[in-house]
């Protein structure tokens, strides 16, 4: 931890207290603070990040009526403009480490909240990146947690469902993040090498499919980037009814 933080860390300011609360007031002042010690450029550590993740799922958790969910997905994604290159990073992983481990447990009345929790999320991560100018390092960080947490391509634990969602949001709000033509700095294939490892060598057909299909041969790839989608052979079609489109950002 960085020096003098040591008697500012989350816990002593009851950050994750307040985080976890019952009432929203409380909460809402949770984030507040949240935001104010990510600003500060603290020194956080993984284990303090899950545990911040932890309190902020809740938080998610326990938002009713779809325009205040609406506001806090953009809140909750938003704090990833916040803090610096290292907290970000580990804010990025701590994240979709706890979106994995807790997906089966979210019912389905609360999922769609989450699914736009991961849409807004994913947004800020590519305009995080853009904001960095697409530095090669951080989009290469950013893409390896990508495969090991979401678009996982062997891990049976991660759900089909973040992965078809994934499949579903990724160019849209690539091209929400980042507009602009293609320069000789902006990492495409870099961006796109997760969906590619899930096409070669994922487990399921229909992910393996769909990756192609929605990702890899998306036209917009090719008109804004000059993207040329590898030569993956696509699986034999299985017979499964494609997975219902998620929630989109309005």
């Amino acid at each position: 931890m960085a020096a003098g933080s040591e008697n500012h860390s989350i816990e002593s300011l009851g950050i994750l207290k307040k985080l976890a609360a019952n009432d929203r007031p409380t909460r809402d002042a949770g984030i507040k603070a949240l935001e104010t010690y990510l600003e500060s450029s603290q020194d956080i550590s993984d284990l303090d990040f899950l545990k911040v993740w932890k309190g902020l799922y809740y938080c998610m958790w326990m938002t009713d009526r779809p325009k205040a969910q609406r506001d806090m997905a953009l809140k909750l994604a938003s704090l990833l403009l916040i803090a610096d290159d290292a907290n970000a990073t580990k804010f990025v992983e701590t994240f979709w480490a706890t979106i994995c481990r807790e997906w089966n447990n979210i019912d389905v009345l609360r999922v769609d909240k989450f699914y736009l929790l991961i849409r807004w999320f994913v947004h800020m991560m590519f305009r995080r990146l853009s904001r960095s100018d697409w530095e090669r390092s951080l989009v290469e960080k950013w893409t390896d947690i990508l495969i090991k947490y979401p678009l996982n391509s062997t891990n049976a634990s991660i759900p089909d469902g973040i992965r078809y969602h994934m499949i579903d949001i990724y160019v849209d709000e690539l091209e929400r993040a980042n507009s602009s033509e293609s320069g000789c700095n902006f990492p495409i294939a870099e961006i796109l090498r997760p969906f590619e490892k899930l096409a070669r060598d994922g487990k399921s057909q229909v992910v393996k499919r769909r990756a192609i299909a929605e990702v890899l041969n998306d036209s917009r790839l090719k008109t804004m980037w000059q993207y040329s989608a590898p030569q993956i052979e696509p699986p034999r079609d299985v017979g499964n009814k494609p997975a219902k489109k998620r929630v989109r950002i309005k």
